[in-house]
């Protein structure tokens, strides 16, 4: 991997840790942490059986359901950039929604479970929420004028 490559991910894991921490809001009552992947990664004893919120990008496929850092760590096969999801009836109904997108996922971290042949970083089980993240419009840079 080249060094710009390099840094563009680290960037990307930076980023993502502080809009998930900054951004992400408690859906219900029972939510224990709202977190980042990047720390489900880094510390996953400290979430593991917990409730979490987090936000990612969401690949549904035949025995590679994951939520993904970034779409680049999918389109590139980084598996480990993500965390296996375990659908259940409220995803599958909503996966035309969902899948492709970034949202926003609540559900119980599983640090032991690394996924189909064991490429993931653990694993969200028994999904309470899950909803597409708002997006913000395709030019936000300020109008100037010359």
């Amino acid at each position: 991997m080249n060094r710009t490559c390099c840094r563009a991910l680290v960037f990307s894991a930076l980023t993502m840790a502080l809009l998930s921490g900054f951004y992400a809001s408690p859906v219900s009552g029972e939510l224990n942490d709202s977190v980042s992947i990047v720390q489900l990664i880094a510390t996953p004893e400290k979430y593991d059986g917990k409730v979490v919120q987090v936000m990612g990008f969401l690949r549904l496929e035949f025995e590679g359901n994951a939520l993904y850092l970034h779409e680049d760590d999918y389109r590139h096969a980084i598996y480990k950039n993500g965390l296996m999801v375990v659908t259940n009836p409220k995803i599958e109904t909503e996966a035309g929604k969902l899948n492709l997108r970034y949202i926003v996922l609540e559900g119980t971290f599983d640090a032991h479970n690394h996924g189909n042949k064991g490429l993931n970083s653990g694993t969200i089980t028994n999904i309470t929420f899950a909803n597409v993240c708002p997006t913000r419009s395709t030019d936000h840079r300020p109008k100037t004028s010359f």
